[in-house]
């Protein structure tokens, strides 16, 4: 008995990766350390733009960035030519680093981040307007249970 209480408590105390959002209004969500995608509505074109992001060590790689139609904020040069998805995206490969990401979530273009089959809907979750990070963190599972 007293090894499997060894065992949980180690369980729950070893720190595993896992990526942070984190808003100012101090509500965390943790995700797998895995490739996820930020989507969101472009305030102008009003299309859909999504950008994919691997992990790397203990940061963020933006992979791909995808976009229906050029307006602002568009890439202008990739590594490799653009190429158009068989969904009718402008698809540009980035492969640009960053430690953190920062973004603000609203309503009006409908942020969410997209993993595998989940779509976490943020512009639901957070108040309009709401500062965001997304931060790679080392975390104890027992955190995850009762909160930041």
């Amino acid at each position: 008995m007293g090894s499997m209480l060894v065992v949980l408590l180690f369980i729950f105390l070893l720190p595993q990766k896992k990526i942070v959002i984190d808003s100012e209004s101090g509500e965390e969500i943790y995700l797998p350390p895995e490739t996820f995608e930020i989507h969101w509505i472009h305030s102008i074109e009003k299309e859909e733009w999504f950008e994919v992001y691997d992990i790397e060590d203990e940061g963020f790689i933006l992979t791909e960035s995808h976009f229906k139609t050029f307006g602002a904020g568009v890439p202008s040069n990739s590594d490799k030519p653009a190429e158009v998805t068989e969904d009718g995206f402008v698809k540009y490969t980035i492969n640009d680093p960053y430690p953190d990401i920062y973004m603000n979530v609203s309503d009006n273009v409908e942020t969410k981040i997209v993993q595998g089959d989940d779509e976490i809907l943020l512009y639901e979750l957070y108040e309009p307007y709401t500062a965001v990070e997304i931060t790679i963190e080392y975390i104890a599972l027992i955190k995850q249970f009762i909160g930041g």
